[in-house]
């Protein structure tokens, strides 16, 4: 049904959170304030490592704001390697998606740099055919500029193409882009949330989105029994 996926990266192959806060609260301490609880910092998650850090101040000037995002990203090169983890059975799901041939693909508003960093060193076996970060210049999600060019580099078209995400920005940026979606529910967004959007499929375990993607009556995508 669907040859060409693309997947967000934080919140839907990998849990995350506790890099992303070790880094934050590190930098909100050094310009001296008030630091976070993980569970706070699983809200501002979604929108690039600035608009984080813009949700984890309130009201700061703009340079304070630059200055605490410059800590955070000296910071997290060393914090994510703490605590971040492959939600189980994803690599199961990917490697059973590149058996049937799909195309796969990774989009994030992460910086470039450490999404391919942290892909390289998750999934060694470079399952990916092309991952893209958010980069200088370049509009992030829910733009659809980054999928455009996936499009583009992998030679896919929209209708083949779906967009698996766990935040409302994910399932935006596909509407934009005039793809399905798929949102899923063990990430940083809660399900009311999501389904509030409407995206076009929703899985509540990683299990169920290779039955969402595979369905019995598209022989093409299913092993013979």
């Amino acid at each position: 049904m669907y040859s060409h996926i693309i997947f967000d990266l934080d919140g839907t192959l990998i849990e995350s959170l506790p890099g992303i806060a070790a880094a934050l609260n590190t930098a909100l301490a050094a310009s001296e304030l008030p630091t976070h609880s993980i569970e706070d910092v699983r809200t501002f998650i979604g929108d690039g490592s600035y608009t984080l850090c813009e949700r984890a101040t309130t009201d700061q000037p703009a340079e304070v704001i630059h200055a605490i995002h410059e800590i955070f990203l000296k910071e997290y090169p060393a914090a994510w390697k703490s605590g971040t983890t492959v939600y189980p059975g994803i690599h199961e799901l990917i490697l059973e998606l590149k058996n049937m041939g799909c195309t796969l693909s990774v989009l994030s508003n992460k910086v470039h740099a450490f999404t391919t960093e942290m892909v390289e060193h998750f999934f060694p076996e470079k399952p990916f055919d092309l991952v893209l970060g958010q980069r200088e210049g370049i509009a992030k999600k829910p733009d659809p500029s980054g999928i455009h060019e996936l499009l583009g580099e992998l030679d896919q078209s929209s209708s083949n193409s779906i967009l698996v995400g766990d935040s409302t920005v994910d399932i935006v940026t596909a509407r934009n882009a005039g793809i399905k979606s798929m949102a899923v529910t063990w990430g940083y967004h809660d399900k009311p949330v999501l389904k509030a959007i409407a995206p076009t499929l929703t899985a509540d375990t990683v299990s169920q989105i290779l039955e969402l993607l595979t369905p019995k009556q598209v022989p093409i995508f299913r092993r013979p029994a």
